[in-house]
């Protein structure tokens, strides 16, 4: 009875006590103790303590003889485990107030830091070390580029002195930002919280004052430290001034920027690409900003690199660092059109510069082998035309290059002749990937010109004339075709007949006998005869393969549309195809043929049969070179023909056959329905084929007509790169050691331009040694008179320049997009790879892929910005500790008073409470295994097993 008032009890105060104050757990249980706060987590975990009283009813019938106090107490000791479990599994946590204090101090060590104010930084670090007391601590980090701890020994009297990083790269960009987040994790929790910044504030990556509101809602106070000192000697080009809308030839002033922090005597050259633009000029610089004029002209259009070069008198005691006395920047200039015209015959390369020369257009030629080997060559010309070159004058790295340059918005036109596409060895090239055609396939000695397959319908519905004129029209065929060709005939109705296997037309006798054993009967089946034809012409090797399909009445497509046909123009195998009367299915036939790549023909005069095979037969296995006069057709009508008439034009004399890619513009056609002119777009370039020539060859008579000079004209003003009126204000920044491009696309009614993509193309610096020689009066030279030695002279050096190198880096172009941001509003990140200056050109396509607008500008990167800023930041220092609460300059001894401030900081005592019942378990071990007193009741003998 009084275990179940015991029991009763206890679950009355559980009740009463823990579990109504708490919602039955659902608020921790808060308790007072010595003035202390004192709370229950999970206060429901105390019930276990019901359990206790259930040992006692145990205790009653226990088989042990021990003495009774001793098993009483044993019964006590596990009733206090369950209690010591039920504390800690209930989560008790006891919260005190503490006011001891940790400050770390963030030491710059970045370029920017003087030696002096580093000297008092470690000063400062040491008397705080000194004076910190025995419950504070002390704790350092430095930072740059990195920011790092600092180990401090326990029990040391002095701490370990704060140098400088060695390695340049770390000492280049200052990141206080990462410096305090790396702080946070180094307070103890029961600690008050102080960081005191030594810095000049001169950040070139982050957001300190960002990240002090952040500590400041941490409950962290951040203090500042300012150093008056001496300035360091120095002196630095900050930036050039240029007038707006520079033209070629005109003469205007350069500006240049300069900032000294004592009178120094300084001498100045100024370069533009790599020549020196006129003399040197010495000035005597004064404290503060000067600016230096040179009077100078840009000398050709396009991109333009100017660099100025300083050097001192008495440099030691005027600068201190030295890559900041170069500064490189780069213009565009804009001027007549440029074209680089390459003819493969020397004797006939003055036609067509004789005709653009009287429309504006600003045109180089070279030999065939003058096709450029670097992208610098590139950079000038609004356009390429390569004009019968053979494929042995162009090695694969020119190709590519060519295709870097016309996917960066260059244009590109190849023009025919007896050795341009395919009989120019060009078939199979990385050039047949970058033009709007593909080139047929050189004759190889073994391999024979064409391999045709005749698919014959020979259905009931053949009977009679058609299957006779059928026969006699395969036979036509076998007749007209190269001992070389090759040629099979396959039959079909409701299955197929390989006829005649596919052999060389040389057997004719062989091939006529067994086209006259095709006999009409049963339905039509077009599919599996046409697999079969294509699979004989995959197995076979030849320059074309063709099939000409005929039927008369209606069939399933099957898998000719989904499998078949792509399958052959993988393979590069066409089919045409003939409907022979009414009832043929002309819709059916007609698609094969145009996803073929062929012709569809009809007729109702079975007669026609054998016409139209010797036809088809004849055009497929013609020459490349089609030497015959022709009107070129207009098939559609673009910018570049406008105002030409072609029906009225001359005669052209021949071209080379060649096949439109899917996808690509066939402007002008040949009566072969082949393209003469075809255009596509490459990336932000396009590219162009004119399969006749510009000479006297084939087109002889054109060079007298009017239209030729307008013709090549409006070609190249189509073709070269995109300079549209439409300009969108572009922005460009460097933010965090990243470049920014940002863009508002606004159109002239004010509004709003989204849904665009906006391509960047990105043109990288060529490397700049940052040790640069010393400029001597006597090194480099004028540029010289005369355009083209001007231009030679250029190239040359350039290459020169780039191999002189250290890096051994060329120009790079890196293409990628904006992304849209805010209605208008698009931007995009990218890195910073070298110092000097960088070229975006932005060409803006709508959800068509035409081009809009653009956006053009150059971002200079001339250093590292730990050389631009001299002074430090008191501003932003003094800003720091007002938001901070830490204020400037703090005493060693004000920096370790609380000012009444003390921390929460919770204890959780599970783990003590862990360590009582562990405790209790051994006890209970000891009291149940060991007798205190008296003796046992129980016989040995028992015990030992004996009785």
């Amino acid at each position: 009875m009084l275990l179940l008032s015991a029991w009763a009890a206890l679950g009355w105060a559980f009740h009463t006590f823990v579990a109504v104050p708490t919602g039955w757990g659902a608020e921790p249980l808060r308790l007072q103790w010595d003035g202390r706060d004192v709370e229950v987590l999970r206060p429901m975990m105390l019930s276990v303590v019901l359990l206790a009283p259930v040992l006692w009813i145990v205790r009653q019938y226990t088989l042990n003889d021990l003495p009774e106090i001793q098993q009483h107490l044993t019964t006590l000791v596990r009733a206090l485990v369950i209690a010591a479990l039920a504390l800690g599994l209930s989560r008790v946590v006891f919260t005190t107030l503490e006011s001891h204090v940790t400050a770390v101090f963030l030491v710059d060590t970045s370029a920017s830091m003087p030696d002096e104010a580093l000297k008092d930084a470690n000063a400062m670090v040491q008397e705080a070390w000194k004076n910190k007391g025995e419950d504070n601590d002390v704790k350092v980090v430095a930072f740059a580029k990195e920011a790092r701890s600092m180990e401090i020994a326990p029990g040391s009297e002095v701490v370990p002195p704060i140098i400088r990083p060695t390695a340049e790269e770390e000492i280049l960009t200052t990141d206080i930002q990462g410096a305090m987040r790396l702080a946070y994790g180094l307070f103890p929790q029961d600690h008050v919280k102080r960081i005191v910044l030594i810095t000049d504030g001169n950040q070139t990556t982050g957001d300190l004052l960002g990240e002090t509101y952040n500590a400041r809602d941490y409950g962290i106070k951040v203090a500042a430290r300012t150093f008056d000192y001496e300035p360091r000697p120095e002196a630095l080009i900050r930036g050039f001034t240029f007038p707006d809308n520079l033209l070629v030839g005109q003469p205007y002033n350069l500006q240049v920027e300069v900032y000294a922090t004592r009178a120094a005597k300084a001498r100045f050259r100024l370069w533009q690409n790599v020549f020196k633009a006129g003399p040197a000029k010495r000035v005597d610089l004064e404290p503060g900003i000067n600016t230096v004029q040179f009077p100078t002209e840009v000398f050709e259009q396009g991109i333009t690199r100017y660099r100025v070069v300083m050097t001192l008198e008495d440099e030691a005691t005027v600068d201190t660092f030295k890559p900041n006395n170069s500064y490189t920047e780069t213009i565009e200039v804009k001027g007549k059109p440029k074209v680089m015209y390459i003819e493969g015959e020397r004797r006939k390369r003055s036609y067509l510069p004789r005709a653009l020369s009287k429309t504006n257009i600003d045109i180089e030629t070279r030999s065939a082998r003058g096709l450029p080997t670097k992208m610098k060559e590139y950079e000038n010309f609004d356009a390429v035309i390569l004009s019968d070159v053979p494929a042995m004058y162009v090695s694969t790295g020119q190709m590519r290059l060519l295709d870097q340059y016309i996917r960066g918005g260059g244009g590109f036109v190849m023009v025919g002749g007896e050795n341009s596409f395919g009989p120019g060895g060009y078939y199979g090239t990385y050039m047949e990937r970058i033009v709007p055609v593909t080139f047929d396939g050189e004759k190889k000695r073994d391999t024979p010109s064409l391999a045709l397959m005749l698919v014959i319908d020979k259905s009931g519905s053949m009977k009679g004339q058609r299957i006779e004129l059928a026969k006699e029209a395969a036979k036509a065929t076998v007749e007209i075709l190269q001992r070389t060709d090759k040629v099979g005939v396959v039959a079909f109705d409701d299955g197929y007949d390989e006829l005649v296997p596919l052999q060389s037309a040389s057997n004719r006798l062989r091939i006529m006998g067994n086209l006259s054993r095709l006999q009409p009967s049963g339905g039509t089946k077009i599919a599996p005869a046409l697999q079969q034809a294509y699979l004989n012409l995959e197995a076979t090797r030849a320059a074309l393969k063709h099939i000409i399909l005929l039927s008369d009445g209606e069939s399933d497509p099957a898998n000719i549309f989904t499998e078949l046909l792509p399958a052959m123009q993988a393979s590069r195998i066409t089919v045409s195809t003939v409907s022979v009367g009414r009832e043929a299915d002309r819709g059916l036939l007609k698609r094969i043929a145009d996803g073929g790549g062929g012709r569809h023909y009809f007729t109702a005069d079975p007669y026609s049969i054998p016409k139209i095979f010797t036809k088809e037969t004849s055009q497929v296995s013609r020459s490349q070179l089609v030497e015959e006069p022709f009107r070129p057709r207009l098939t559609k009508a673009v910018q570049a023909v406008r105002g030409i008439n072609f029906s009225n034009a001359p005669y052209l004399l021949g071209y080379v056959s060649t096949r439109i890619k899917p996808g690509a513009e066939m402007i002008l056609a040949s009566p072969y329905k082949e393209p003469i002119f075809a255009r596509w777009r490459r990336g932000m370039g396009k590219a162009a084929v004119f399969t006749s020539d510009v000479k006297n060859r084939w087109a002889v008579q054109w060079l007298k007509w009017d239209g030729y000079p307008k013709f090549w004209s409006q070609v190249v003003r189509d073709m070269m790169r995109v300079d549209t009126e439409e300009t969108f204000p572009m922005e460009l920044a460097i933010e965090n050691g990243e470049g920014v491009i940002r863009v508002d696309a606004v159109d002239k009614q004010d509004a709003f331009v989204n849904n665009l993509k906006p391509i960047v193309s990105l043109k990288e610096p060529l490397p700049v040694p940052r040790n640069l020689p010393e400029d001597k009066d006597d090194e480099g030279d004028e540029r010289p008179d005369g355009k083209e030695e001007a231009k030679k002279k250029d190239d040359e050096d350039a290459e020169e320049e780039a191999d002189d190198k250290p890096s051994k880096l060329k120009r790079k172009t890196r293409q990628f997009e904006l992304q849209q941001t805010a209605p208008g509003r698009y931007e995009a990140r990218f890195d910073l790879t070298e110092y000097g200056s960088y070229v975006v050109e932005v060409d803006h396509l709508d959800e068509y892929g035409d081009s809009i607008a653009t956006s053009r500008g150059s971002l200079t990167w001339p250093y590292p910005d730990e050389y631009l800023t001299l002074q430090p930041n008191e501003p932003l220092i003094t800003k720091t500790a007002e938001i901070g609460g830490g204020g400037l300059n703090p005493e060693p001894a004000k920096l370790f008073d609380p000012e009444g401030e003390a921390v929460k900081f919770k204890s959780e005592l599970w783990p003590w409470f862990l360590f009582v019942a562990l405790g209790l378990l051994v006890l209970d071990l000891i009291l149940r295994r060991l007798r205190f007193y008296g003796k046992t009741s129980i016989p040995w003998s028992k015990v030992a097993g004996r009785g």
